[in-house]
C-alpha cells in the first residue's frame, strides 16, 4: 500500500515511520473509502481532453457521454474512485465536482481533488503530494498532458481531440490493478 510517504526527486517514497499530522488525519478520515479487502484504487482524472474533448482550440468542449461511459467502465471493473486533478477543480468542492460529473452520466464516486501547487508546479507534483497523504493500493493517471515526472509509468494518455476511448479502458484497469512497489 502506498501512502504516508515523502516526495523524493519528483516521486513518492514510502515511509513507514511516524506520519505527519496532516497525513495521519487523511488516512483516518478516509478509511471508510477502502474496500472490504483493504484496497483503494484511485483514478487521477483530468477533464479537458479526457472527458471533454477539445475539438476547437479556442473553445473547450462539454462533457462527452461516450467518454464518461468509458470512465464508468474503468471505475466498475477496477472498483476505483476518482480524484480530480483537472483545473476544473479550481474553486469547486468535491461535492460540486461530483454533481458536475453526475450530471454528465458518471456513475462512480469523486473521492477528492489534488492540492493546487504553487507557481510552476506540474500536475505530477500535485498528484505526488496527494499520494503522500493518502494510502492507495493502485492508481492510474488519465490525462492528455505528459507532465507527470516519476509517476509517468501510471499515465494513460488521451488524445485531446478524442478524449477517453474504449481502447484506453483495458490499459487503465491494468495500471490500477498493478501492485505498487
Amino acid at each position: 500500500m502506498l501512502g504516508l510517504g515523502r516526495l523524493v526527486d519528483g516521486g513518492v517514497q514510502r515511509d513507514d515511520g511516524v506520519a505527519a499530522a496532516r497525513g495521519r488525519t487523511a488516512i483516518i478520515e478516509s478509511r471508510d473509502t477502502m474496500s472490504s479487502d483493504g484496497t483503494r484504487r484511485v483514478i487521477f482524472l483530468d477533464i479537458d481532453g479526457v472527458l471533454a474533448p477539445i475539438r476547437q482550440w479556442h473553445r473547450y468542449g462539454d462533457l462527452d457521454p461516450a467518454c464518461i461511459a468509458v470512465l464508468n467502465e474503468i471505475v466498475a471493473r477496477a472498483g476505483a474512485d476518482v480524484v480530480v486533478s483537472s483545473t476544473w477543480r479550481y474553486g469547486k468542492t468535491v461535492a460540486q465536482l461530483q454533481e458536475m460529473l453526475d450530471a454528465g452520466g458518471f456513475a462512480g464516486r469523486v473521492l477528492d481533488a489534488t492540492p493546487i501547487g504553487g507557481p510552476g508546479a506540474e500536475r505530477g507534483d500535485e498528484i505526488a503530494a496527494w499520494l503522500v497523504d493518502n494510502a492507495v493500493t493502485g492508481f492510474v493517471i488519465i490525462d492528455d498532458h505528459f507532465d507527470m515526472g516519476a509517476l509517468r509509468t501510471h499515465l494513460v494518455p488521451t488524445h485531446p481531440g478524442h478524449g477517453l476511448r474504449p481502447e484506453d479502458a483495458a490499459r487503465a484497469v491494468a495500471t490500477l490493478m498493478r501492485a505498487i512497489a
